[in-house]
């Protein structure tokens, strides 16, 4: 009796191995005596969170993973993590070196960091495509990492071409991923560091310094270049000013004085229409007005006097009658 009664208790606590929990964030797959559970229409079957039962094991086997975790997958050394620079001769964990030749046969040091998830159409690829997934995206990272920069020279992975390079090693890191089947969505890759190596460290730090220096020099002779050129503009519009002034003012003097003379010119015309004088004597006149103002005026500005020692006449006419 005490026998039935433990074989029962034995096939029952037997039975209940074949109830799991699945967490919260969690997804399961089950599998059957090897084969994994399918929907009707073919699709893999996913067990969402909570308590479930099913076959005991070893009949079943449950597969649980989360599909919204972001997942990461870190390529090579930061150059905080790098070697020491006083001790060459030490030894680096070879899965972790980050070492890759460039174009034009420069070594650079890359720390990449890729981040991707689970794809939600393609899990059964992630669970059971691969012997390890992580292992073969770290290969592929690093292959692909490896052709992106080998065809690129080493300024341009190292300062110039960072941002272009991380573009394309996403666009063909997931080209890769879709082929191989890995089950993952690559979310993002983001470059942390790249540096060379320790020995020529030195020597690229000037080469940075040089060009830092470049720029500079360049940004200078440029702000110098359009302060004189806004100098220059400024100039020119203050003499295209004053010449406009200056026009204006002469175009205005020269009119006035056409008006006066035109003036003039009509009163010789009705003074000798009204019969009080000819047009010559009019003229005649106003030529002999205008010399007493202009020599009043000459002689008003004249600081000294002229003392004539001889008694010769002198000739001080202005204005002198063309026809004598």
């Amino acid at each position: 009796m005490k026998r039935t009664i433990g074989l029962c208790l034995l096939l029952a606590v037997y039975f209940v191995s074949g109830i799991y929990v699945v967490g919260a964030n969690e997804a399961a797959v089950v599998r059957r005596c090897g084969k994994v559970v399918r929907n009707e229409d073919g699709s893999i079957a996913l067990r969402s969170s909570g308590l479930h039962i099913d076959l005991p094991v070893p009949f079943a086997q449950v597969d649980r993973f989360n599909v919204n975790q972001e997942r990461t997958l870190s390529i090579g050394l930061g150059e905080a993590e790098g070697m020491d620079s006083t001790n060459f001769l030490q030894s680096v964990d070879l899965s972790r070196q980050s070492q890759f030749i460039t174009g034009d046969k420069n070594i650079m040091n890359v720390q990449m960091t890729v981040h991707y998830n689970v794809a939600a159409g393609n899990v059964e690829d992630y669970l059971f495509g691969n012997e390890s997934t992580e292992r073969r995206l770290r290969l592929l990272s690093e292959s692909v990492i490896a052709d992106t920069v080998i065809q690129s020279g080493v300024d341009f992975v190292h300062t110039l071409g960072c941002n272009e390079v991380c573009k394309q090693i996403i666009v063909d890191l997931r080209r890769l991923a879709q082929q191989q089947r890995l089950g993952i969505d690559i979310g993002d890759v983001t470059i942390g560091s790249v540096y060379p190596p320790v020995r020529v460290k030195a020597d690229f730090l000037d080469v940075t310094n040089a060009r830092a220096d470049k720029e500079t020099y360049i940004n200078k002779a440029k702000q110098f270049s359009e302060q004189r050129e806004a100098d220059a503009i400024a100039i020119r519009q203050k003499i295209n000013d004053e010449a406009q002034t200056y026009a204006s003012q002469s175009m205005q003097s020269a009119k006035s004085k056409a008006d006066n003379f035109n003036g003039l010119v009509a009163q010789f015309k009705q003074a000798e229409a009204s019969g009080q004088q000819s047009y010559a004597e009019a003229r005649e006149l106003a030529l002999s007005r205008k010399y007493t103002e202009i020599t009043s005026l000459i002689l008003r500005k004249a600081k000294s006097k002229v003392v004539l020692g001889s008694g010769k006449p002198v000739d001080i006419t202005i204005v002198r009658d063309p026809s004598r």
